[in-house]
């Protein structure tokens, strides 16, 4: 019997040492192009740790490529909502790939918006999250997925 895999979004900074570690490890490799070993004796884990976690640890953005991921976010019925959160994505030199909006119900509208962003811009997705939250009409925005 295969138990069936679930994923979670979780904030690094709640992951136990270990994991962290794994992180840097990972990160570490990519960034120098150091061997597995290399990475591991300067990170200071053990082996038996890194081979345990290895294989289900994977950046959410991956800032050397491109990415595609899914907002799911809840406006206020008011004109202009949903253009003002367009336009700020768009200032972050990211492609909206598609928009889907919901029709209001006790005046909330849900929108979910698939956006892909350029290698060079990854670095700004969270300043244009922020930008997203602060704008006056947004309720809640999630990240839902990526691919």
């Amino acid at each position: 019997m295969n138990k069936k895999r679930e994923f979670y979004i979780v904030d690094k900074k709640i992951l136990s040492t270990s994991i962290q570690k794994v992180i840097e490890v990972n990160e570490l490799i990519q960034r120098e192009n150091i061997s597995k070993y290399e990475a591991i004796k300067r990170i200071g884990i053990s082996r038996s740790t890194y081979y345990k976690y290895k294989d289900y640890i994977k950046p959410f953005f991956e800032e050397n490529t491109d990415s595609v991921f899914n907002l799911y976010l809840s406006l206020t019925d008011h004109p202009g909502v949903l253009s003002m959160v367009l336009d700020l994505i768009a200032k972050y030199d990211t492609n909206i790939l598609t928009v889907i909006q919901n029709i209001p119900i006790d005046n909330i509208a849900h929108a979910t918006l698939s956006i892909q962003t350029k290698k060079e811009s990854m670095k700004n997705i969270e300043k244009m999250l922020e930008g997203i939250r602060g704008v006056n009409g947004v309720k809640d925005i999630r990240i839902i997925g990526n691919s």
